[in-house]
């Protein structure tokens, strides 16, 4: 699908993938789903959601996301003055765990620019990053309610015209094995990582869905980052195949980009990782 790069074509890339841990902010779980949505329901009011990075190895070492600006961590309280951690030392920290330095990622790959995605850009001054043409003029004028929120850190701009930055227009493979797909709806420029594994091939889906009750609406727990496992009321089958969550930029935009994402994971949850998915902390896929 798209455009392909680079001078791998016919090699049999396979690449493995890693989650970051790049912080946390503790949240209303509903707060995360739209007010007039009544379901899904919990068992529990409040519930660590993490910032996450992920790491694909392979042939190169590609990077997608690079976690919140601790400028957005204000006396230890981020969006909607919940408290949160976060911030440049994390994200060293999480590549220190894999023997790596920003200086040996090779590409950055941006779900979208949002300030908890995109904030610790400056920190891969020899990457090549890579973004949505459409999300790079989101940045550069957001719409009235994404200025209100605070969703993008104008900051950004002058050191991400410092890099190597690359603007992408549409579905695009950028390594054998490693694609982008456009996936708007969450914002204008989101896009998914599709990557291919020994066992098939995963998508990171950024903010398009943040947990997996997103994904498959049926589930009946939610697992926290300890492994504890908390009941979910799901919601009736007329609420659809997926479920938004509170931070939409065009809806209709939203449910086309989620079903084809859902097309391209299978439909399964073994290959569909959740932008902000707390059970997911720490693990490695596949």
């Amino acid at each position: 699908m798209g455009k392909s790069r680079g001078n791998n074509r016919g090699m049999n890339m396979k690449w493995g993938i890693k989650t970051l841990y790049y912080g946390k902010i503790e949240c209303p779980l509903r707060a995360l789903f739209p007010s007039f949505f009544q379901y899904p329901k919990f068992d529990v009011e409040k519930i660590d959601i993490p910032y996450l990075g992920f790491l694909i190895t392979g042939k190169k070492n590609i990077l997608v996301d690079t976690g919140i600006s601790e400028s957005f961590i204000v006396n230890g309280k981020a969006w909607g003055g919940l408290p949160a951690e976060g911030g440049r030392s994390f994200v060293k920290k999480a590549l220190e765990n894999n023997n790596l330095k920003p200086a040996d990622i090779d590409i950055v790959v941006y779900t979208h620019l949002h300030n908890d995605h995109a904030g610790n850009c400056d920190l891969f001054e020899k990457s090549e990053h890579i973004v949505q043409k459409n999300e790079w003029s989101e940045l550069l004028d957001p719409h009235p309610a994404s200025k209100v929120r605070k969703e993008y850190d104008p900051n950004i701009i002058p050191k991400l015209r410092e890099l190597n930055l690359i603007k992408v227009n549409g579905d695009i493979e950028i390594e054998n094995g490693i694609k982008l797909y456009t996936s708007p709806g969450h914002t204008m420029g989101s896009q998914a990582v599709g990557i291919s594994t020994d066992i098939g091939n995963f998508i990171l889906c950024g903010d398009t869905f943040n947990l997996y009750c997103n994904i498959f609406p049926h589930l009946n727990t939610i697992v926290d980052m300890n492994g504890n496992e908390h009941k979910i009321t799901p919601p009736p089958i007329h609420y659809g195949s997926v479920i938004p969550s509170s931070l939409i930029y065009d809806y209709y935009d939203w449910y086309d980009s989620a079903y084809k994402l859902k097309i391209l994971g299978s439909n399964s949850i073994e290959f569909m990782i959740p932008g902000h998915e707390p059970s997911i902390v720490g693990k490695k896929f596949p």
